[in-house]
């Protein structure tokens, strides 16, 4: 009696026996899910453990919270302690074809991107060629190059600054430099998905083929949409605008997907758009390309 009466006390005082704590295996499935950094897996391998240990779900937010603190320690370690050779990435394309018989005619396709993303900077260098010759000549030749450097505010607001220089047969401009800056904002700020905006002045000067001259002030607007919606497929959109009195567009939708290793396969349309071109030409053109490439 005296016996059974101090189990009853014993468990008035101590209450109902906790449940057992996240199973040791269903904590390292959860811990390497994190450690991955793949959202998608993270997600899956969360909903998984907390639907079969639903009183542990406040354990599984943890780990995975923590994990996360100390992945983004190591990366700002990491990009503090970066030389400025380090952690560029990027994309090399290459395109092409050659037509023989009745014309010998040879298109050759060219593109490069870089980007170092740091703390505090953003730099990125952009590249591209389009050049046809037929029957020994260059009869098309579009060249893009430009470099861009953004200070970071935050973690959206950004200042930047760019300078371009193109050259376009098509549009009759021999060549043509800008500089310009101003304010931009990430709209879209997610693991597989971002999108920024652009606007600030931009000086222009022109050469065109017929000898007339340009320089001028305009607005520069500029958007950069960036969507992987598969593991290794991603849709991209990038737009730049100049608004004067001879305004011009520049927009680029491409789709790429990794082959394997560091081979890339890519689509591009490049729409051009000039209100003012050289006389007898059109005002706007178009430029499809299909590319092999290395990324790095």
């Amino acid at each position: 009696m005296i016996r059974t009466s101090a189990i009853i006390l014993a468990l008035a005082l101590g209450g109902v026996p906790a449940e057992a704590a996240l199973p040791e295996p269903v904590r390292a499935m959860v811990a390497a899910a994190a450690r991955s950094g793949d959202q998608a897996k993270i997600d899956a391998v969360v909903a998984v453990a907390k639907e079969t240990h639903p009183d542990d779900a406040a354990e599984v937010d943890a780990i995975v919270a923590r994990i996360a603190e100390d992945r983004e320690k190591a990366r700002i370690a990491a990009l503090a302690s970066a030389g400025p050779f380090d952690n560029w990435t990027g994309r090399v394309d290459l395109g092409g074809s050659v037509q023989t018989g009745n014309a010998d005619t040879r298109n050759l396709a060219l593109v490069l991107q870089i980007v170092r993303d740091g703390l505090s900077w953003r730099h990125r260098a952009e590249a591209s060629a389009d050049i046809q010759r037929s029957d020994g000549a260059t009869d098309q030749q579009r060249i893009l190059a430009a470099f861009q450097s953004d200070w970071k505010l935050s973690d959206r607001l950004f200042l930047w600054g760019r300078f371009d220089f193109e050259t376009n047969f098509d549009a009759g401009v021999r060549r043509r430099f800008i500089e310009s800056a101003g304010i931009g904002w990430r709209a879209l700020a997610r693991e597989t998905l971002t999108w920024d905006v652009e606007v600030g002045p931009a000086a222009r000067q022109t050469r065109f083929d017929d000898g007339r001259r340009e320089d001028s002030l305009a607005f520069r607007g500029a958007s950069r949409f960036s969507w992987t919606f598969a593991p290794k497929t991603r849709l991209t959109n990038d737009s730049f605008l100049f608004v004067e009195a001879a305004s011009s567009l520049n927009n680029t939708a491409a789709i790429s997907t990794s082959l394997f290793g560091n081979l890339v396969a890519g689509l591009s349309l490049t729409y051009l758009w000039e209100e003012e071109p050289a006389p007898g030409l059109r005002s706007s053109s178009t430029i499809t390309r299909f590319t092999v490439g290395y990324g790095f």
